[in-house]
């Protein structure tokens, strides 16, 4: 590593450990600073780390600086979850994100013949767990649904390409981008079925985990696909 990447991997460190101190010391204002810290300097150590296997990394540069910018905002944006304006710009920037990494990994569509009862099994689990993850959430608007079904659809879309690369390609790059595609869907559900029934004290700090650990998991599956 150089100079630099290790002074950027030094910097998360000291803000990943006072964005703890925040949520234990219940310190407001350093937590919504350090959220909005981790992603963006977390994504520059990134494309960092890609650049060093130029040119062939320059696409996975760009989707990476992309997603991680939208996702960047959206923590900003989130941070503010008192102004309705902003809390929706900011889950749709997610989603975004979402289409972006889509995007990347579509092609592995092209690259690998899926089998018929593989794509049947993953469609039947996807939508009972969609199915029951409304159910859980009660009586809503149909607007909520809608909201929900398309978050769900476009996560467990995403989550359904990595399965394709694990299943055909076993190594530590596919295996962390299941989990982080994993991580994705299942803070969609989360989201959801807190914002109708739960109404969780801390479900802001799991949401912001699921979310930092999801993007972590995929930008760095990147790296060692790469390689």
């Amino acid at each position: 590593m150089t100079i630099a990447e290790w002074i950027l991997l030094g910097l998360i460190i000291v803000t990943v450990t006072l964005l703890l101190i925040s949520y234990i010391k219940k310190i407001n204002l350093m937590k919504k600073i350090s959220e909005c810290l981790v992603i963006p300097l977390f994504a520059a150590l990134n494309v960092l780390l890609l650049r060093s296997y130029l040119p062939d990394s320059l696409h996975l540069i760009k989707i990476t600086i992309t997603v991680l910018s939208l996702i960047s905002v959206s923590t900003i944006f989130i941070a503010f979850e008192g102004k309705k304006t902003l809390r929706v710009a900011g889950r749709f920037l997610v989603l975004a994100g979402i289409c972006c990494w889509i995007y990347l990994y579509r092609t592995i569509f092209f690259i690998h013949k899926v089998p018929l009862w593989l794509t049947i099994i993953a469609l039947a689990i996807y939508f009972a767990s969609m199915i029951i993850t409304m159910v859980i959430s009660g009586k809503q608007r149909p607007l909520f649904y809608g909201l929900f079904a398309l978050s769900f659809a476009l996560s467990a879309y995403l989550n359904f390409c990595s399965l394709i690369f694990l299943c055909f390609e076993t190594e530590g790059s596919s295996v962390m981008l299941f989990i982080g595609t994993a991580l994705f869907v299942a803070l969609n559900a989360f989201h959801f079925i807190n914002q109708a029934r739960l109404n969780f004290k801390h479900a802001g700090v799991i949401r912001y985990s699921l979310l930092l650990a999801s993007q972590v998991l995929i930008a760095c599956s990147n790296i060692l696909m790469i390689r």
